[in-house]
């Protein structure tokens, strides 16, 4: 397949930050497959890590894919880059391809997993069920637009090791999300770069509008589809992921049956 070699760098670098061959023993009890849903910057990567962390689940987010792509400057990063700041989605024949790589040696495993940003459209998710099968568990993260503009025009990045803070406090209507800023300002919590964090060009204010009404337009089927399946759940994001962190773990581990 096209960027079969891209695709084989992704997933030696997530072995190695992940760990996931561990992943792949009769110990690991959590088997699930579990999708997530929700407009861009609802929290989707947050809750998943975290929650993933502690399932010892592998994490897969297209977004990371896409990104190696970028940094890497292969050619399916450059085609990509041309939809991301025009804030459109990449087509759906490019994300298909690399998903559909990506995850398969995970369910030849029988690993449990969650995987979020993919799929974004009705077309995408009838081709992921058509060449990988159903997933367990599809989880819907839902915020108010104007929360969501306010956090992620606020988010900023490492640019060394990729991992997200916030800038923003948001306090009304019974909402208290506080700032996820680094322990020692300036320095990343986690590869310790000084002076690292950006905004990514993805995130300013008219780019994340249109995302939202893209996401609105073309993602919103979705709920329908898995609701029909009888896999879907919600889940309101009223706080902090820290708070309401539990609460996502207990929905995780609810049978699927609905």
């Amino acid at each position: 397949m096209i960027q079969r070699k891209a695709i084989r760098h992704f997933l030696r670098k997530t072995i190695q930050t992940q760990n996931i061959k561990r992943y792949y023993t009769a110990d690991n009890k959590f088997h699930k497959k579990v999708l997530l849903l929700g407009a861009p910057g609802v929290g989707k990567g947050t809750y998943a890590s975290r929650a993933c962390k502690q399932l010892e689940i592998p994490h897969i987010t297209s977004g990371d894919i896409i990104r190696d792509h970028l940094k890497n400057d292969t050619p399916i990063g450059r085609e990509c880059r041309s939809y991301m700041e025009a804030g459109e989605l990449i087509p759906d024949e490019i994300m298909t391809r690399i998903m559909v790589d990506t995850l398969g040696d995970l369910i030849e495993h029988d690993s449990g997993f969650v995987l979020d940003g993919y799929p974004r459209t009705l077309h995408q998710a009838k081709e992921l069920h058509e060449k990988l099968g159903d997933v367990d568990q599809v989880i819907n993260l839902t915020q108010r637009d104007d929360i969501i503009l306010a956090k992620i025009t606020n988010r900023r990045v490492c640019s060394e090791c990729g991992h997200t803070y916030n800038l923003a406090h948001i306090k009304e209507d019974g909402l208290d999300m506080p700032p996820l800023l680094p322990k020692v300002d300036g320095i990343c919590d986690e590869c310790g770069a000084k002076d690292s964090l950006f905004q990514r060009d993805d995130d300013q204010l008219d780019i994340v509008k249109n995302r939202l009404n893209v996401y609105n337009e073309l993602t919103a089927p979705l709920i329908d589809y898995y609701e029909n399946k009888g896999i879907l759940d919600h889940f309101k994001v009223t706080g902090g992921a820290k708070a309401l962190l539990p609460s996502f773990l207990e929905l995780l581990h609810r049978s699927s049956s609905h």
